[in-house]
C-alpha cells in the first residue's frame, strides 16, 4: 500500500515546461489589400474635397485651351484649383489619417473594414506625430504643389516609391512605414 505522505511533505507539482501561450503567427498587410483600403479612404476623402470645392470654390480665369498642348492642361488645370483649396485639402487628409490611426482604433475607414491595424513595431498605438510621418506620401505631395509642378512631381514620385517599397518588404512595410517604425497587420478570417 503506497504511503499518504503526511502535511508538511506533500510534494511539489509537477513542473510546467512551456508556461508561454502559444505564439500566433503575425500577418502583415499586404500590398493589394492596403491597395483596397486606400481606394475606401479615396471615396471617403473624394466627398470631403466635394464639400471643400462647394464652400471654397476657386476663381477660375483661363480659358480652356483649344490645343493639345499638355503644358497648356497642366496649366488650365492648377488654375482650376485656388492655394488656399490645396491647403485646406492637405490638412484634412492629414488629419483624416493622423488622428484616425493614432486612435484608439488604429486604423482608417478604409484598414478597419479591411481589418488592418496600424501600430508599433511592439505593437502599441502611435503617437499623433509618428501617425503625421506616416502619412507624409499622401498629404505632402497636395502641399509641395504649392511650390511648383517640378516639385510636386518629385515629391509625388518619392511617395510612390514609398508605397510600393510595400510589395517588396518581408514584413510589408513602405518606406514611410519604416521612417515611423510602424507595421500594418490584419485579422486572419
Amino acid at each position: 500500500m503506497p504511503s499518504v505522505p503526511t502535511s508538511g511533505s506533500v510534494p511539489p507539482p509537477p513542473p510546467v515546461w512551456d508556461a508561454r501561450p502559444p505564439e500566433t503567427a503575425v500577418h502583415y498587410a499586404g500590398f493589394w489589400i492596403r491597395v483596397v483600403a486606400a481606394l475606401v479612404d479615396g471615396i471617403a476623402l473624394w466627398i470631403v474635397w466635394s464639400l471643400i470645392v462647394l464652400v471654397l470654390p476657386a476663381e477660375t480665369t483661363a480659358p480652356v485651351p483649344e490645343n493639345a498642348d499638355l503644358e497648356a492642361w497642366i496649366e488650365y488645370a492648377n488654375s482650376l484649383i485656388s492655394p488656399r483649396q490645396v491647403i485646406v485639402y492637405a490638412a484634412v487628409v492629414w488629419a483624416y489619417f493622423a488622428f484616425q490611426e493614432s486612435s484608439s482604433a488604429q486604423a482608417t475607414l478604409g484598414k478597419r473594414m479591411m481589418g488592418i491595424r496600424v501600430s508599433t513595431e511592439s505593437g502599441a498605438r502611435l503617437s499623433l506625430l509618428t501617425a503625421s510621418l506616416r502619412a507624409w506620401p499622401i498629404w505632402l505631395p497636395s502641399v509641395a504643389a504649392l511650390a511648383g509642378s517640378s516639385i510636386s512631381s518629385l515629391v509625388g514620385l518619392i511617395a510612390f516609391v514609398s508605397c510600393i517599397a510595400v510589395a517588396f518588404s518581408a514584413r510589408k512595410q513602405g518606406l514611410h512605414d519604416k521612417m515611423a517604425g510602424a507595421v500594418l497587420t490584419r485579422r486572419q478570417a
